[in-house]
Formats: C-alpha cells, sequence, structure tokens
C-alpha cells in the first residue's frame, strides 16, 4: 500500500499502529520475565532422636560434593541455600555403636521432600531425594 492510499484511509492506520504497540510491549514484557533473577531455594536437613552418636552425611550442592559430620548430641539442623530448586540430594544418619534412635526430614523451599527414621546401633535414615 503507498503513502497515497493509506492517506485516503486513515481508519486503517490505528489498528496498525496498536497492534505494532501490543507486540513491542509484549515481546519488552517477554524479556523482563525471562531475565528476572530466581529467589534462592532454602533446604533444611534435621537431625533428631536419642542417639548418643550419630554420623550425618549430606549434600552441599556445590556439584558433587557431600560433606560428612560425626554428631555427639542430637537434634541437629543444617540450612543451607542455593540458586536453583535442586532435583536430588542426600541425608544419611547413621547412629553409633551404642545404639539409639534418629529421625531425619528434608525440606526444600518449605515443602518435606524426604523424611525417615532408624533405631539400633549402627543402622541408618535414608533421608535422600
Amino acid at each position: 500500500m503507498t503513502e497515497s492510499e493509506l492517506s485516503e484511509r486513515p481508519g486503517r492506520r490505528w489498528p496498525v499502529i496498536t497492534a505494532s504497540a501490543v507486540l513491542v510491549l509484549g515481546a519488552l514484557a517477554l524479556a523482563l520475565w525471562i531475565s528476572a533473577p530466581r529467589p534462592p531455594v532454602r533446604i533444611v536437613f534435621q537431625v533428631s532422636g536419642t542417639a548418643a552418636q550419630a554420623t550425618v552425611t549430606y549434600s552441599t550442592f556445590r556439584g558433587d560434593e557431600t560433606r560428612r559430620e560425626e554428631l555427639t548430641s542430637l537434634p541437629w539442623r543444617m540450612e543451607l541455600v542455593t540458586g536453583d530448586e535442586p532435583d536430588h540430594g542426600v541425608l544419611t544418619v547413621t547412629i553409633g555403636p551404642d545404639g539409639g534412635d534418629v529421625a531425619c526430614e528434608v525440606t526444600v523451599a518449605d515443602a518435606v521432600r524426604r523424611s525417615a527414621t532408624a533405631t539400633g546401633a549402627r543402622t541408618s535414615a535414608l533421608c535422600g531425594f
């Protein structure tokens, strides 16, 4: 369509201008939404029970790294913050030679992902998810 044809039909310009503006604004909104930073995800590992000794192994969410801690008292709690919600992780609690019981729980973004219990010497509660 030539400029002279558009000037003869001025009513046809506004729908084209409006549609163009809507497309530009939509593309801008999409770009802002995609580039917005995600909020951090909080992961909480908890262990409770009566065991006098326990070994805890848990994910750090830094590659495949895990940490191990020897506990001499319960309860125990570890809170980690990651950039993205993990699809898997490890929390294992092994009771020491004197026995007792333990319970473990993993919470990701305020939702319980896994819980387990164990009773007796050298048994383990596995809270992997």
